[in-house]
């Protein structure tokens, strides 16, 4: 089983006038206003040490997953299945290698 950790990450994403997301992440019909860099809450799924990259899936819009640089990503609580907090045994990040 691999383990999933919270996280917040960075990525530039089209907003509409309300500031949420917009264009295809979005149901709504109204025009993009703007492209901007925002923090979201994810969960990080898969990381790639060669690449240096994780692969994030967003914690409030579920089907997003991108593939972020590890420098734009902060790593919190390691979770289980059903998104509970877990204690680990060690401090280590515990995520398996997807190559």
């Amino acid at each position: 089983m691999t383990a999933n950790y919270r996280c917040y990450y960075n990525r530039e994403w089209p907003l509409d006038e309300y500031g949420r997301l917009g264009g295809l992440y979005s149901l709504v019909d109204l025009p993009i206003v703007e492209h901007r860099v925002t923090s979201r809450p994810g969960i990080v799924k898969a990381k790639n040490d060669q690449h240096q990259m994780y692969l994030i899936m967003d914690a409030d819009q579920r089907h997003l997953e991108n593939w972020i640089p590890m420098s734009d990503v902060t790593v919190g609580d390691l979770i289980d299945h059903e998104g509970i907090a877990e204690e680990p045994e060690t401090k280590e990040l515990l995520i398996e290698d997807k190559e």
